[in-house]
């Protein structure tokens, strides 16, 4: 497990600089890859001070795998790449009251439904950016569903959501904005 806390200035081997530019959002980045799932129970000990995990290769996801990340309230960005299995749920991700950004990555399947997904959205009030890497078909759908869905904020406030999507998905879905969505490309460097 690669940490980075740059107000320690710690370095060495078991230190990774973060694969994203970096957010102001203080606390501790985690970055995890290629790790079991079970990996992602130890950060519960690392708790309030979680503010961005990203997660990379882990193949043996399952629907409780996201379930410890309740116990990080102040996550506020996500990041799955790398396959996210029919047999997880997103559900967990709507006990995270301040989450702002989530990234689906690298072989996001379509089981990735609309349901658990606007559930999510509208659970998460803060969230603002989905980054989506997946089949036109269900980024199409997923663009509906959010319009359709109601994107008030804690305060009860219209909010937009930045639908994030591949440069070859972006020229189709552009024209589709509206209704509190609105879709950019996700640049090569995000990915």
């Amino acid at each position: 497990m690669g940490l980075y806390r740059p107000a320690w200035g710690l370095r060495g081997p078991e230190v990774t600089e973060p694969r994203w530019p970096e957010r102001y959002w203080g606390g501790l980045s985690v970055s995890l890859q290629g790790v079991a799932a079970d990996t992602i129970s130890h950060l519960a000990d690392l708790g309030r001070t979680v503010r961005v995990l990203e997660i990379y290769d882990c193949s043996d996801l399952t629907g409780g795998s996201l379930e410890p990340l309740t116990r990080c309230p102040g996550l506020r960005g996500l990041t799955l790449s790398g396959g996210v299995p029919d047999t997880v749920s997103l559900e967990p991700l709507t006990r995270c009251p301040v989450l702002r950004e989530l990234t689906l990555s690298g072989g996001v399947p379509d089981a990735v439904s609309l349901k658990p997904l606007t559930r999510l959205v509208k659970s998460c009030r803060k969230l603002w950016s989905l980054y989506l890497h997946c089949t036109a078909d269900t980024t199409r759908a997923v663009l509906t569903a959010l319009k359709e869905a109601d994107l008030r904020d804690s305060d009860g406030r219209p909010r937009t959501i930045d639908l994030h999507v591949p440069e070859e998905l972006y020229d189709q879905l552009k024209s589709q904005e509206g209704d509190g969505v609105e879709v950019y490309e996700w640049e090569d460097w995000m990915r």
